[in-house]
């Protein structure tokens, strides 16, 4: 049963049946298209924000919407004021009575979902944005994520990222990161392998879902404090091994390595005449990892067979890495 000031609220705010289903939804957390009915009722409202990420909508950030409000007053529009005063009280009533997403911790089981987390709270950002890309960006999602990422930075939030050393040679990430560094970006490469996040100030972390194989649809979000601290240190750690980006110019620390323990392994099996398969069964990985790893070492050493690997691993030049193990 509603609350007093949950009818109030609609009441003053003449909303339909219609668009407070939708205002409940994008307040979960869900992104929808701009065909959803009630959708035009709530942008007017102010209470829907476009994401040209992906060219869906979702639920604003009040606490912004409030501080125009604040201004609006202060020119004489105290009416503007009473009334984004009634949209918050609306929308924090909702959120009370929504129930509890698992002490902190929120498991995202679509991709329209973990959008909607990042989106969310980005666009709620203070301080510090940290973010880690183990893996390949499409060209056509980077463009589209830098208009979003060159708002956070003219905001005056910082912006780290990282990136693996194979990223200096791709067109997307090279031009992201020429891009978003002009504005303030930090932008970091690390050789060896690393966890993908996302991690807003001190309040929501976005991590991958390491159960099974990665996928890029499915996420955590957390908001607990304590496992929040536990990601800002894992990202400070992974952060402070990793190389500064330099205009894209290759650069590494003398003790940083082309290889992980995993990827020598897999080299010495391979040396030893091991089929792919029958290594991803050694391993206990799959066989997809392997060839990922391979596809990192080639890129790293710069060669495209297996065999041209196998030389450049029984070489000179790869007798330090021979020996780490």
């Amino acid at each position: 049963m509603k609350s007093d000031i949950a009818l109030h609220n609609e009441a003053s705010l003449d909303i339909s049946e219609e668009t407070h289903a939708l205002l409940r939804r994008l307040i979960r957390g869900e992104q929808v298209t701009g065909t959803e009915p009630g959708l035009a009722e709530l942008a007017a409202l102010g209470l829907a924000v476009h994401n040209p990420h992906d060219d869906r909508w979702s639920s604003a950030d009040l606490w912004h919407a409030e501080q125009t409000a604040l201004a609006a007053e202060r020119a004489g529009i105290a009416h503007h004021l009473q009334r984004m005063h009634r949209l918050s009280e609306l929308h924090r009533e909702m959120r009370n009575i929504e129930p509890p997403s698992g002490n902190g911790i929120e498991f995202l089981d679509r991709i329209e979902l973990v959008n909607a987390a990042i989106v969310q709270a980005t666009n709620s950002a203070t301080s510090r944005i940290c973010t880690a890309h183990p893996q390949d960006r499409k060209l056509d999602t980077l463009r589209k994520a830098l208009v979003a990422d060159v708002a956070v930075l003219q905001r005056g939030v910082g912006y780290r990222t990282l990136y693996p050393d194979t990223a200096r040679t791709r067109p997307g990430e090279k031009e992201w990161a020429t891009a978003a560094s002009g504005h303030g970006a930090e932008i970091r490469t690390l050789a060896t392998d690393f966890e993908r996040m996302i991690l807003v100030d001190n309040k929501v972390a976005v991590i991958a879902d390491h159960r099974g194989e990665p996928n890029r649809d499915v996420a955590f979000k957390v908001t607990h404090p304590g496992m929040l601290a536990f990601f800002h240190h894992v990202y400070e750690q992974q952060w402070e091994r990793a190389e500064p980006w330099m205009g894209g110019r290759f650069r590494r620390r003398e003790q940083t390595t082309l290889t992980t323990s995993r990827s020598r392994r897999i080299l010495n099996k391979l040396r030893e005449g091991r089929a792919l398969k029958q290594i991803a069964s050694e391993l206990g990985v799959s066989l997809r990892t392997v060839n990922t790893d391979l596809n990192k070492l080639y890129e790293a050493v710069g060669v495209d067979t297996l065999f041209a690997l196998g030389v450049w691993w029984g070489s000179e030049a790869a007798a330090k890495e021979r020996r780490l193990d």
